[in-house]
C-alpha cells in the first residue's frame, strides 16, 4: 500500500516553470530535457524506469482511480476527451481543430502506467510532411506551396498492449489442386480438381506487446499504417512528458481491447496453422484457444496531428511521433489522374489490337 501511495504522489501534476524567466517548460524531444521556448533554458527530466507489465485478470477495471493533477476537456464536434496538466489551457481540439472545447468533470479511469516520449520535434514535422508528399505521384504540383497548413499539435493517444501465452487445438480442412486431362479429340481438355484433407494438431506461441488502439482518433487500421510503436521501450508514466502536449483518454475499455487482441492473436495462429500444410484452398480452421500469463500495459504513445486547406477542402494527417511515418489524405490532381487513365486505356487498346491481329 505504501508503494502505491508513493507512486500516486509522484504522478500528481507539477507546474514546470522556468526559473530564469517564469515561462512554462515543455518536454523537448531533441534534448530530452524540459525546455523553455522563451529563453531556451533546459532542465533535466526526472529519471524514471521502464514501464512494467501488469497482471490482467477479470475485474482489473474495477480498480478505477483518478489521474490526479490533470483536467479534462471535451470537444463538442468530434467528442474526443483530452487531458492536460491542470495549469495549461487549450482553445482548439487537438484532433479536429474545432474551437468548441468545454471543461468536463475529471473522469475516473485506469491510470496510464507507461509512456513513449516524442522523438520527432514539432519543427521537423513540416519536413516529414513534405517528404511524404513527394511520394504521392497524384498530388498537385503546387500543393506544397499553396497548402495552408495549421501548426502541428502534439498528442499522446492511448494504447493497451497485451502479453500472453496462447495454446490452441485445431482442426483444418484444406484442399490441394491437381490437373487431369479429360475427353478426346476436339473435346480433349485439362481440368483443375481438388483433393480434400482433414488434419488436427496443436499450436503454441507467446505474444509480446500486441497493440490495440483505445482511441477515438486512431483506428486499428491507421495504427498499422503508422507502423505501430516501440512499446517495449515504454517508460514509466510521468506527467513531465505531457507538459506542453495533451493526451487522449481511452475510449475503449481494457476488456474490450483484450477481445480485439484475441482476434489479432487468433488471426496470427490461424496463419501459422495454414502454413503447416501445402494448402491451395482452405475450407475451415476450427480453433480452441486458451490463454495464460496474461499481462497488459496502458501506454500513451505520441502522434503529431495537423491539417491543411487546399482549394476549398481540409485534409488531415497523422505523424508517428517516434518514427515519423505519415498517414493522411491529400488532394489528387485531375490532370495527373486523367493522364494515368488515358495511359491505361492506351495500353489496353494496344493489347486488344494485338489480340485481334494475331489470334482472331
Amino acid at each position: 500500500m505504501q508503494a502505491n501511495t508513493t507512486q500516486q504522489q509522484s504522478l500528481h501534476s507539477q507546474v514546470y516553470k522556468c526559473k530564469s524567466c517564469g515561462n512554462f517548460l515543455h518536454y523537448d524531444p531533441e534534448s530530452k530535457k524540459m525546455k523553455c521556448d522563451y529563453c531556451n533554458t533546459t532542465v533535466p527530466t526526472q529519471e524514471v524506469g521502464m514501464a512494467h507489465e501488469l497482471p490482467y485478470h477479470d475485474g482489473v477495471e474495477q480498480g478505477f482511480v483518478k489521474w490526479g493533477g490533470i483536467k479534462s476537456v471535451k470537444c463538442k464536434s468530434c467528442g474526443a476527451v483530452t487531458v492536460l496538466p491542470d495549469y495549461e489551457v487549450v482553445s482548439n481540439c487537438p484532433f479536429c481543430n474545432a474551437h468548441n472545447i468545454v471543461d468536463t468533470e475529471e473522469i475516473d479511469g485506469l491510470q496510464p502506467n507507461g509512456i513513449l516520449p516524442f522523438k520527432i520535434t514539432k519543427e521537423h514535422v513540416p519536413t516529414v510532411y513534405e517528404n511524404w508528399l513527394k511520394s504521392k505521384k497524384l498530388a498537385p504540383g503546387r500543393l506544397k506551396k499553396d497548402a495552408k497548413r495549421q501548426p502541428a499539435r502534439g498528442v499522446y493517444v492511448p494504447l493497451f498492449t497485451f502479453d500472453t501465452a496462447a495454446d490452441c487445438d485445431y482442426t483444418i480442412r484444406y484442399g490441394q489442386h491437381y490437373t487431369v486431362t479429360v475427353g478426346s479429340g476436339k473435346n480433349r481438355h485439362t481440368e483443375t480438381r481438388t483433393r480434400w484433407y482433414t488434419a488436427s494438431g496443436h499450436v503454441y506461441d507467446f505474444f509480446n506487446d500486441v497493440q490495440i488502439e483505445a482511441s477515438k482518433s486512431i483506428t486499428q487500421k491507421n495504427l498499422r499504417k503508422l507502423g505501430g510503436f516501440d512499446t517495449d521501450n515504454s517508460l514509466e508514466y510521468h506527467n513531465q512528458f505531457i507538459s506542453g502536449y495533451s493526451a487522449e483518454r481511452y475510449d475503449k475499455s481494457l476488456d474490450e481491447s483484450w477481445a480485439d487482441a484475441k482476434d489479432v492473436i487468433k488471426a496470427s495462429l490461424r496463419q501459422q496453422i495454414v502454413s503447416r500444410y501445402r494448402a491451395d484452398v482452405v475450407d475451415y480452421v476450427n480453433m480452441s484457444c486458451s490463454y495464460s500469463e496474461r499481462t497488459y500495459k496502458y501506454v500513451l504513445v505520441p502522434v503529431w496531428i495537423f491539417n491543411y486547406h487546399y482549394g476549398k477542402k481540409s485534409y488531415d494527417c497523422i505523424v508517428n511521433g517516434r518514427s515519423g511515418r505519415v498517414v493522411g489524405k491529400y488532394p489528387k490532381s485531375f490532370v495527373k489522374s486523367g493522364a494515368i487513365a488515358l495511359s491505361v486505356l492506351a495500353v489496353a487498346g494496344f493489347l486488344v489490337w494485338l489480340f485481334v491481329k494475331y489470334f482472331v
